[in-house]
């Protein structure tokens, strides 16, 4: 049975993308979208576009790409937006905790999942959520993730439907990329990776490659972090990985060759 037969007996009330700007999050928008809105239609459900904010994390160029890609959608598409963020802010937390990995990491508990169960507890159910994970991102997705549509009970009370329409998707990130660069409306998001290199929804992140840093780095100053770790931090491993971000990289002030 295709995922359309199932979400057709499902009768979603809620299509709710879980939206970051970032290329994944939006290749799976571009893939889903035509079914998403004919399938609302059909059914008198809404479809909505959620993205969360993380104070003091979350660049501002990042929300505006989103917003503008969400904005488009929201005329173009019907897709209603929805902004939220928790009343907290990322460097607190930080100096306080440090910086960990793993699902049940502060950063994500405390800006992300609060925010989701908020949501499912708002809106008329059934809902479908559509992501833009996949097993392939990482060996803790590949044990989370089973198959492309889910249901999902959490802890705290709330149920819904999620799809990963990226599930089988085998694509570099280059490729993703050229695919968004294909549809105008994603510009926004493809011109953050081509200037940072990274979408920058986060830009601190414990998963983050210290070449993804530098080369933000090399087009905007992040001095001002490696400060922040060096007075807030008390890990030695992570005051190192930002001890590259002391000055600005020399190539930065040379002449292009």
């Amino acid at each position: 049975m295709s995922v359309e037969e199932k979400l057709r007996g499902i009768r979603p009330k809620s299509f709710v993308y879980l939206y970051s700007g970032g290329k994944d999050s939006s290749l799976a928008l571009l893939l889903t979208r035509d079914l998403v809105r004919g399938l609302a239609d059909e059914l008198g459900s809404k479809v909505y576009m959620l993205y969360v904010v993380i104070p003091g994390n979350t660049h501002p160029l990042n929300t505006f790409a989103a917003s503008a890609v969400m904005e488009w959608h929201r005329k173009n598409y019907g897709f209603e937006p929805l902004y939220r963020c928790r009343p907290k802010v990322f460097q607190e937390l930080a100096a306080k905790y440090g910086l960990e990995k793993g699902e049940g990491r502060w950063c994500y508990v405390e800006f992300k999942n609060k925010v989701f169960r908020e949501v499912e507890k708002e809106l008329p159910r059934p809902q479908l959520h559509v992501d833009g994970m996949s097993p392939k991102d990482s060996s803790a997705r590949k044990e989370k993730i089973r198959a492309e549509l889910e249901y999902v009970e959490t802890q705290e009370g709330t149920r819904y439907y999620v799809w990963h329409p990226l599930f089988s998707l085998d694509l570099s990130d280059g490729e993703k990329l050229q695919l968004l660069r294909r549809h105008e409306e994603f510009w926004p998001v493809v011109r953050l990776y081509e200037e940072f290199g990274d979408s920058l929804n986060c830009v601190v992140c414990p998963y983050k490659s210290r070449s993804k840093m530098m080369r933000h780095h090399a087009a905007e100053d992040l001095s001002a972090l490696y400060r922040f770790a060096e007075e807030c931090l008390r890990s030695r491993k992570w005051k190192k990985m930002f001890s590259a971000l002391a000055n600005r990289p020399l190539s930065r002030f040379l002449p292009a060759l």
